[in-house]
C-alpha cells in the first residue's frame, strides 16, 4: 500500500457509510480515477466520487469519496492518474447502537513531524529522525490516527509563500516511511500555530487555506473555525482550532484568545449533548497544563476558565484532553475542587527533535510520565459496557512501550 512519488493519497474521514481519501495529482489534466471494494470481495468494484479540493493555486488536490458502505467492513480503494496507481485501506464504523455492546478499539496521537531540509533547516541544531516510527504506529494497527501536532515544522523561509508552505506539508505526504501509515486507516487532522503567532500573522490565510485543503475531516461545525466532532463507538472527539480566532492582544479591555466566544459555545452546546462514554476534548495546545505561558490555554486565561466553569457547573462526566504542541510528551491529571480529576495526555514530537530536559513545572504531571524522546501516544478504549477503561501508553520509535497509565469510566463520574 504506497503510492509514487508524484501520485499521492491518504486515508481521510469514515463513519458507518461514508468515508473519504485525500489524493495529490500527478497532472490533473490527465484526469483522476478511483474505485473501491470490501476487501473480502475484490471482484465486485465501485465508482468513487470525485471531489474538486484544492484551488485555482492548487487544482491538483482532489477528495474522493465512497459512497453507500457497509457497516464495520474493510475497503481498498484504488487511484489512478497519468498511468500511475496509489492504493490503500480504510475501514468504516460499526452500526452498534442498540444491537450489541460498545466495540472495544484503539486510536493514537501522533505529535509535531520535522522532514530535514538541509537548505532551509536551522543551523547547528538536531534536525528531524527516526522516520522508522511511522512503521511502529502502523503496527499497533489503530482504528484511526489524530495528528494533534504540526504536520511539518514550517521554516522561517516558508511562512511568506504559500507555495512553500503547500511544499512542506507535501513532504510529509510524500515520505516514503510515512505512505504505509497514511493509506492503512482513517486520519484527522487538527489545525495549529505551528509556527505562527496568532490570527494576526502575515501568513495566516496561507496557513488556513493550505490546511483546508490538505484534510478530508469531517464538515467545520462553526463559523471560520476548523473545529469539527466525530463519534467512535462509545467515544465522542470534539476537535478544536486556536488558530483561527487567535489574538495575544492584552490590552485595556482585550484579552488573549485561541477559541472565541462562538467556538466555546459549540463546544458547550456539543458536550452537554453527548450520551458518550468519554468525551475527548482534542486540541492542539495543552488544555489543563497549568504553567503560565503562551504554549498552554492558560494563555486565553478567560477562556480557560469559561470551559473549567462549564465543566464543572455541569457536571459533566467522560472528560479526557489530548494535546500536542510540546517537544516532550506528559500526562497531566488536573485536580478541581468538587470534581474529578480531568485527565490529558500531550503526544510529544513524532518526528521532529525532542527536548533532552523538561522545560516547566507542570505541578499537575503524572509522575514518571514525562516522554523526552520520539514518541506516539495509543489510547486503548475497551471493557464490558458499564465498566470501560481508557489505557494511555507512550511508544517510542521502535515501537517499545513506556509509560502507561488506565482510566476506568467510573473514575469520570465522581462529584462531591
Amino acid at each position: 500500500m504506497c503510492a509514487s512519488a508524484s501520485l499521492l493519497t491518504m486515508a481521510g474521514s469514515a463513519d458507518i457509510r461514508e468515508a473519504s481519501v485525500w489524493a495529490k495529482l500527478d497532472n490533473p489534466s490527465e484526469g483522476v480515477s478511483a474505485k473501491f471494494f470490501a476487501a473480502k470481495n475484490p471482484e465486485k468494484k465501485f465508482e468513487a466520487k470525485i471531489v474538486q479540493l484544492g484551488d485555482k493555486y492548487n487544482p491538483e488536490i482532489v477528495k474522493i469519496v465512497l459512497e453507500n458502505l457497509s457497516p464495520a467492513t474493510e475497503y481498498v480503494y484504488e487511484v489512478s492518474n497519468g498511468g500511475q496507481k496509489s492504493t490503500g485501506q480504510i475501514k468504516t464504523q460499526a452500526d452498534y447502537k442498540t444491537r450489541t455492546p460498545p466495540p472495544d478499539f484503539t486510536f493514537v496521537a501522533l505529535g509535531a513531524n520535522h522532514i530535514n531540509d538541509k537548505i532551509f533547516d536551522e543551523a547547528f541544531r538536531e534536525p528531524g529522525g527516526e522516520y522508522e516510527i511511522f512503521e511502529a504506529v502502523k503496527n499497533t494497527k489503530p482504528a484511526f490516527a489524530l495528528w494533534v501536532g504540526a504536520l511539518n515544522n514550517y521554516r522561517n523561509a516558508d511562512t511568506g509563500s504559500r507555495s512553500a508552505i503547500t511544499s512542506r506539508l507535501a513532504e510529509l505526504r510524500a515520505l516514503a516511511q510515512a505512505r504505509p501509515l497514511l493509506n492503512s486507516q482513517p486520519n484527522y487532522g487538527v489545525f495549529g500555530a505551528n509556527v505562527l503567532s496568532d490570527a494576526s500573522s502575515k501568513s495566516a490565510a496561507n496557513h488556513s487555506k493550505v490546511f483546508d485543503i490538505f484534510w478530508c475531516n469531517p464538515e467545520n461545525a462553526v463559523g471560520n473555525a476548523r473545529a469539527y466532532s466525530f463519534s467512535y463507538a462509545d467515544a465522542d472527539f470534539f476537535v478544536l482550532d486556536d488558530f483561527s480566532n487567535s489574538s495575544n492582544l492584552d490590552y485595556k479591555s482585550a484579552r488573549p484568545k485561541m477559541l472565541g466566544d462562538e467556538q466555546l459555545e459549540w463546544l458547550f452546546t456539543a458536550i452537554q449533548n453527548s450520551k458518550a462514554t468519554f468525551k475527548f476534548i482534542v486540541m492542539n495546545t495543552p488544555v489543563f497544563n497549568p504553567v503560565e505561558n503562551g504554549k498552554n490555554f492558560t494563555h486565553a486565561e478567560q477562556e480557560r476558565k469559561r470551559l473549567l466553569n462549564f465543566l464543572s457547573d455541569k457536571k459533566i462526566e467522560g472528560i479526557i484532553a489530548i494535546s500536542g504542541k510540546k517537544d516532550y510528551g506528559e500526562v497531566t491529571r488536573f485536580i478541581r475542587a468538587g470534581s474529578y480529576p480531568v485527565t490529558e495526555v500531550t503526544a510529544g514530537p513524532l518526528t521532529a527533535r525532542a527536548a533532552k530536559e523538561v522545560s516547566e513545572m507542570n505541578y499537575f504531571r503524572v509522575p514518571s510520565s514525562s516522554t523526552l524522546c520520539r514518541s506516539f501516544v495509543q489510547i486503548k478504549i475497551e471493557g464490558a459496557e458499564g465498566s470501560r477503561a481508557a489505557t494511555i501508553t507512550f511508544f517510542n520509535s521502535k515501537g517499545e512501550a513506556g509509560f502507561s497509565t488506565t482510566i476506568r469510566e467510573s473514575d469520570l463520574k465522581k462529584f462531591d
